[in-house]
């Protein structure tokens, strides 16, 4: 049986994101516990879950700024 070679250099990034563009974030103790039990729950990691939740909230935001007009 063949087995797949590993590939230590494979990064979990958008193949388009670059490392140097990474921006840490800190959260409180309840919200790391949020994000984690989130990620848990959908088989992510934590940062995985992290920017999807980013999208999301910066979809929801742009179009509240967008109703007020303040683009």
């Amino acid at each position: 049986m063949m087995k797949q070679a590993k590939d230590h250099s494979r990064s979990r990034l958008p193949r388009s994101v670059e490392e140097k563009k990474l921006v840490p974030m800190r959260l409180f103790c309840s919200e790391h516990g949020a994000l984690e039990h989130l990620a848990e729950r959908d088989s992510r990691s934590m940062s995985a879950m992290a920017r999807l939740i980013f999208l999301e909230g910066l979809k929801a935001f742009n179009g509240k700024n967008d109703e007020q007009g303040n683009v």
